[in-house]
């Protein structure tokens, strides 16, 4: 196991005037290298429990660690310049440019000139804005979907080992969303960041989550991996977060690797598919071509087992 980047222990917030606490008792470990999404109704808890890790809101009682020290005995601008923070509005800084926005955590550190342009034009090749195109321009030369990249550059610009994500992509078109959820996906397979991202949108939390927790009324309601939630919602409030085509989005989840038969019988001509690939997108592929199986491929082409139809259409049925 990864050491814990981030602990809750028995945190609870009530704000004044409130009957019931937004946060009730938590307690929650953050992985270091692993994405954590946070999901509920609205109300639930989950951004005020996003905001108590940098200190936008002290906890009412309980402790929360950040790299085994207590946040409240940070002195507040060192705990925030140690945390990377994407939100859904992005908050760039529209007098500066690009580059200059992306530099502002490097400059308050210090880093001298050359290092700062050195990593500026290293993380706008990292989500892919390039430097020589896109270092000079501000933000209102800028679509949301790129703005929201130089959000995310900005967050990582020192290098922080933890990624706090506050409805980063809510406000975007789906299909510039689905690319910036690649990027997070690429991103953290390079970085290996501890991330935690509040989202409303189950798809999403599938999708990007190591660890989805399902909040209601400021507690956890069920916490576990994405196939953890869709094999078996802990509660009919859960399963209906789910929505009804839960066996798509289990086919989302899982990898050619873990249906493939290496034993199996290959057949020449017939499609072939990454064992890293989705079991869903193994399903478009035999929809498309109404082939009986797929040929699995390693990183190098080379073919190594095979994906038999009938064993993915069966996988699907039973989780129905």
């Amino acid at each position: 196991m990864s050491e814990t980047a981030i602990k809750f222990r028995s945190v609870t917030k009530r704000f004044d005037g409130t009957e019931l606490p937004a946060v009730d008792r938590l307690d929650l470990d953050v992985h270091q290298g692993e994405t954590v999404a946070l999901i509920g109704a609205s109300g639930c808890g989950k951004t005020t429990t996003l905001k108590m890790i940098n200190r936008l809101i002290d906890p009412t009682d309980g402790a929360i660690m950040v790299a085994g020290r207590d946040v409240r005995s940070v002195p507040i601008l060192e705990l925030r310049r140690s945390l990377g923070y994407v939100i859904q509005q992005v908050g760039l800084f529209p007098h500066m440019t690009v580059a200059a926005n992306i530099a502002v955590v490097p400059q308050l550190l210090g880093w001298d000139r050359k290092r700062i342009a050195a990593r500026v034009d290293e993380l706008l090749a990292l989500v892919h804005l390039p430097p020589e195109q896109y270092r000079g321009r501000r933000p209102a030369e800028l679509s949301g979907g790129q703005q929201q990249r130089v959000g995310v550059a900005r967050a990582l610009a020192a290098d922080p080992p933890i990624l706090l994500m506050d409805e980063p992509f809510g406000a975007l078109d789906p299909i510039t969303r689905a690319s910036l959820q690649n990027e997070v996906l690429d991103i953290q397979r390079k970085l290996r960041k501890a991330i935690v991202i509040v989202t409303h949108d189950m798809e999403e939390a599938i999708r990007l989550g190591d660890r989805i927790v399902v909040m209601e009324q400021g507690r956890i309601a069920q916490a576990g991996t994405p196939a953890d939630l869709l094999l078996k919602p802990a509660t009919p409030f859960i399963a209906s977060l789910l929505g009804e085509d839960r066996a798509i989005k289990l086919l989302q989840t899982m990898k050619v690797a873990s249906l493939m038969q290496a034993g199996g019988e290959m057949t020449d001509g017939a499609p072939g598919i990454g064992r890293d690939a989705t079991l869903h997108e193994a399903l478009g592929v035999f929809l498309s071509s109404g082939a009986p199986g797929l040929t699995v491929t390693d990183e190098d082409g080379k073919a190594v087992a095979m994906l038999a139809r009938d064993g993915l259409f069966r996988l699907q049925s039973a989780h129905r």
